[in-house]
């Protein structure tokens, strides 16, 4: 018995020392990614009060609803912690449930986010009424951060098959 209270003492200790630091990284994440969905979704909501003919295209379906529901379960995932007995979101995140909807919900708001890309330069290229100073700010924002992943994702590959061959020729 004294061994699994001192885990416990270790834990609480790991916990009161990152935690709340983990948890405002958190919570400025959130906020950063609530303002910009925000932005995005003012934008899409510009774009029809507009009526502008040539911003009415297949590209655009189901964008501004996709980022509504996402606003909507960002702020359901982060009062959900905020109401939970837990001392840091690591927990929360790591549950079951929570982790599969929120890396369901990821990967389908990546898939959105290109989508929203490519709608946003279609626009530029060829719509003038659809694209103004927002527009050309979230077409610029996003693509620097799709670079940024992609160029991440590539440096994982080069560093795994590099892993891989250092571990054949041992």
């Amino acid at each position: 018995m004294p061994v699994k209270n001192s885990n416990i003492v270790f834990i609480k200790e790991i916990e009161a020392k990152f935690c709340p630091t983990y948890n405002k990284i958190i919570y400025v994440t959130y906020t950063f990614m609530l303002i910009f969905l925000t932005l995005i979704v003012t934008s899409l909501i510009k774009i029809e009060k507009i009526s502008c003919k040539c911003a009415n295209i297949p590209e655009k379906r189901f964008i501004k609803e996709w980022f509504i529901f996402s606003i909507i379960f960002n702020l359901i995932v982060l009062f959900s912690f905020l109401i939970s007995d837990k001392a840091c979101y690591f927990y929360i995140k790591n549950e079951t449930l929570p982790y599969i909807a929120i890396s369901l919900v990821s990967f389908i708001s990546l898939i959105m986010g290109i989508r929203l890309l490519v709608y946003l330069n279609i626009l530029r290229k060829g719509c003038k009424c659809g694209y103004g100073k927002l527009e050309k700010f979230l077409f610029w924002y996003l693509l620097t951060i799709f670079s940024i992943l992609a160029l991440f994702i590539l440096f994982m590959i080069v560093i795994g098959v590099f892993s891989m061959i250092k571990m054949f020729n041992n």
